[in-house]
């Protein structure tokens, strides 16, 4: 039997995986109340009891990481049953459905070089080609009522884009949804006509220059791809059976899709989490997977929990019901630790809750604890800090850090910083700060005051590393300093400008900055971001015209010159990866919770901000009036936003306790991060809680 799979499943596990009994099935249950579990035992069952000729499993997820489960089982599976196993994301499948039948596509006339075969679009590339588009609107004067940086106007125009496809509305209703909506100043509904034209314009530079952006990926399928016969032909024979797993999180054409496939499936099991849908800002619908239930022949619904304590289970009752929860003292000192003494500024917050990990790591079985440390957001001032803490009193940290600039990233800023050194033919200035930063991040032992030493007179306009003299006139640069400088400038000389850029990041990380003397030495993190950017690199190489992919210096400085003007970051693979047992997860609370991992201890901070449970501002778009439950043309109110934010409270302190094994940690000061001083519901909530408990233990 696999490790991964239980020895005795409970009652709902074993009906879910019984396929000769239940050939379609819709389970659905809280996290952690093995529903993956359920559907790798399936999984296992179906390997062993059909033949190879009873045709392929898909395992569908809705993002990568959510596969996990499933990789881990393949690579331990004992039969060579497993290749007829392909786990994929609709996304993936429809980009490699559309690569492969182009010329249905092409057939239709739809791109002006219907022919040539198409450049997929990732996140980080539409930008780039959406600036192209905005940049001279900007110009223009478009957009001046927006007061965002510009990487987020391009995501933002770039979401609502793909809402349209992954709700299914035209493209060129977007301006007028959002603008019925808007209630505030009428003079700002003017942006919504700016976006309504950089939308249009972007479509059609997209069909002009054989782009296929997220959106239209999802409207070619949907429209040319599916219905035709010779592909319904081949998708079905493709594969005979589904497992379908954390339905919820996918957009509604994903759910119209697998009910127009369920009758040709063989057998099928759709799991569904209930209260999650934390990619709704992304389309997901849990309300468009419920609909699927009704396309199967049996329906499992089940209330277990395999991770949570009975005291986790109990608070959590009370958030969902808190006018009728009556919180005892036990319940609250089992489930929940408030440091003692008042925090009044956040600094000290980091050292007490430092302090409290280090005193979970030194108890007996404690190296063996997963740890995560969740905040509404994880800026870059407060990574630093508790990576320099952890780290020093020997506890390694995982970062995840989505959609966000690449440029945040200390380690890519360091590498684009001494990518620009290597190249001075691009001639890209490097400020003198920047370049003080990128060397006290990659020599070992240099911190800022030796790093502005060792530049000295500097100047950002000669795009190199300056030669030192031999005897540098400052005691406080030892000799080792010196010399890390040194072959590090005299490596960055040497670099071919024709080198691809992906090859000199992995030089320059395996042969230099991964060696004695520099900071990369055995920092994995430092590996993974270091694959981050060649991995990114690559996707953007693909969709330019082939004369710059053929240029590999050009295609590199474009690249580089994208990241400056603030390229988000794409969800990488490798930022998802489950961390080692000892290591300390930091994430932002929502990518811990899509994340779909048990820790035993969380810590939650800044209780306080209001952030927990509000929308991310986004005057560009709106996650709910472009979706499928907003009526159009009604206005959103301000109670409106009130109930969302409730709803969305809820169901985030839901799944955080159906996450946590053992125990949370609140940590909040006074003051955060930034000096304000923070009220939010969440602390509202917490006080209430102790005030019900104090006054229970008095009645007594």
């Amino acid at each position: 039997m696999n490790a991964l799979l239980p020895e005795v499943p409970s009652e709902s596990q074993s009906q879910a995986a019984d396929f000769l009994a239940n050939r379609t099935v819709f389970f659905s249950g809280p996290a952690s109340a093995g529903k993956t579990t359920s559907g790798l035992i399936r999984l296992h069952n179906l390997l062993n009891q059909t033949s190879p000729n009873q045709g392929m499993l898909l395992v569908l997820v809705p993002q990568r990481s959510l596969a996990e489960p499933y990789f881990q089982f393949i690579e331990t599976a004992d039969f060579a049953a497993k290749d007829r196993v392909s786990i994929l994301t609709m996304s993936s499948l429809v980009r490699r459905m559309i690569s492969l039948f182009w010329p249905i596509i092409a057939s239709q006339q739809l791109f002006k070089h219907p022919y040539e075969q198409a450049r997929f679009l990732t996140l980080e590339t539409s930008q780039y080609y959406m600036e192209k588009i905005v940049a001279p609107m900007i110009d223009e004067g478009r957009f001046s009522n927006v007061t965002l940086p510009v990487f987020r106007l391009y995501s933002q125009i770039i979401d609502n884009l793909n809402k349209s496809a992954l709700v299914g509305f035209p493209h060129t209703e977007i301006g007028n949804r959002l603008s019925s909506a808007w209630i505030g100043d009428t003079t700002k509904q003017n942006v919504f006509s700016d976006v309504q034209e950089a939308v249009n314009r972007f479509r059609a530079y997209c069909l002009e220059h054989n782009l296929v952006d997220y959106s239209l990926q999802v409207e070619l399928f949907g429209t040319y791809l599916w219905p035709n016969a010779t592909f319904q032909k081949y998708i079905n024979n493709q594969f005979s059976h589904l497992i379908y797993d954390n339905s919820e999180e996918d957009p509604p054409y994903v759910h119209e899709l697998i009910a127009k496939w369920l009758p040709n499936f063989e057998t099928a099991l759709i799991l569904h989490d209930d209260q999650a849908g934390y990619r709704s800002f992304l389309g997901a619908d849990p309300a468009s997977a419920l609909s699927l239930e009704k396309h199967v022949e049996k329906s499992i619904v089940s209330t277990d929990n395999f991770v949570s304590t009975p005291h986790l289970q109990e608070l959590r009752f009370c958030f969902r019901n808190f006018n009728a929860c009556k919180p005892s003292k036990d319940l609250l000192n089992q489930s929940i630790f408030i440091p003692d003494g008042h925090i009044r500024f956040f600094p000290e917050l980091l050292d007490k809750l430092v302090e409290q990990i280090n005193e979970i790591k030194s108890q007996t079985d404690g190296e063996n604890k997963k740890i995560a440390i969740l905040a509404p957001f994880v800026s870059d001032s407060l990574r630093f800090s508790l990576s320099h803490k952890l780290e020093e009193i020997g506890l390694p940290v995982n970062f995840q850090r989505p959609s966000s600039p690449l440029m945040q990233n200390p380690t890519i800023k360091t590498l684009v910083v001494l990518t620009k050194f290597a190249h001075p033919n691009w001639s890209l200035r490097v400020g003198f700060q920047d370049a003080s930063a990128a060397l006290s991040h990659a020599i070992a032992d240099l911190d800022l005051n030796r790093s502005h030493l060792l530049l000295g007179a500097f100047n950002p306009e000669s795009s190199y590393l300056t030669e030192l003299p031999q005897a540098i006139p400052d005691v406080r640069v030892n000799q080792a300093l010196f010399e890390s400088y040194e072959n590090m400038r005299n490596f960055l000389l040497t670099t071919d400008p024709q080198e691809p850029l992906d090859s000199f990041l992995s030089r320059l990380f395996g042969e230099l900055l991964s060696q004695p003397g520099y900071r990369f030495e055995n920092k994995s993190q430092a590996g993974t971001d270091t694959a981050v950017l060649m991995e990114s690199f690559r996707k953007f190489r693909l969709s330019l015209d082939t004369d710059l992919q053929n240029n590999p210096d050009a295609s590199a400085k474009d690249f580089i010159q994208a990241l400056d003007s603030g390229l988000i970051s794409a969800m990488y693979l490798a930022d998802w990866e489950s961390s080692p047992s000892n290591s300390i997860l930091i994430a932002p609370v929502l990518s811990y919770l899509m994340r779909n991992e048990a820790v035993d201890y969380q810590f939650w901070l800044s209780v306080g901000s209001k952030a927990w449970y509000e929308r991310l501002e986004q005057p560009l778009t709106h996650p709910v009036v472009l979706s499928r439950h907003w009526q159009e043309g009604r206005q959103w109110s301000a109670e409106d936003e009130s109930a969302y934010n409730q709803a969305n409270l809820q169901r985030i302190l839901s799944g955080l306790l159906l996450r946590c094994r053992e125990k949370i940690y609140i940590f909040n000061s006074d003051y955060n991060e930034t000096g304000v001083e923070e009220r939010g519901q969440l602390l509202t909530v917490f006080q209430t809680l102790y005030r019900k408990a104090l006054r229970g233990s008095n009645d007594r």
